[in-house]
């Protein structure tokens, strides 16, 4: 698979032992961004809309759940666990998916 988009990871950082937050950790990486669909919280009559996409990126790639990835100056949230494809056939390590919503409004 070609990952042709540049994005960021965004990790937070630390905290010291006085309490205080580090800054945060950006690492770029290559990757595929393939956006899915919207929805519109009906609750508060469209007031809020969610937007999600998934993003591939090699496998074993280095992302978990409290991550941010910034894709063109766009900031998503991981929405729940990447997850590590392989082939059940032959082991053939694929792709890294991971989910991805942006909440605006």
């Amino acid at each position: 698979m070609r990952y042709p988009d540049t994005v960021v990871r965004c990790r937070p950082g630390g905290v010291d032992r006085f309490g205080d937050k580090g800054a945060e950790v950006r690492t770029e990486m290559a990757g595929a961004f393939a956006p899915a669909s919207s929805s519109e919280d009906l609750v508060t009559r469209g007031d809020r809309v969610t937007p999600t996409a998934t993003l591939y990126l090699p496998y074993g790639s280095d992302v978990v759940a409290t991550d941010v990835i910034e894709i063109s100056g766009r900031r998503w949230h991981v929405d729940g666990e990447p997850a590590q494809w392989s082939s059940p056939l032959t082991g053939r390590r694929a792709v890294c998916s991971v989910p991805l919503k942006a909440v605006s409004g």
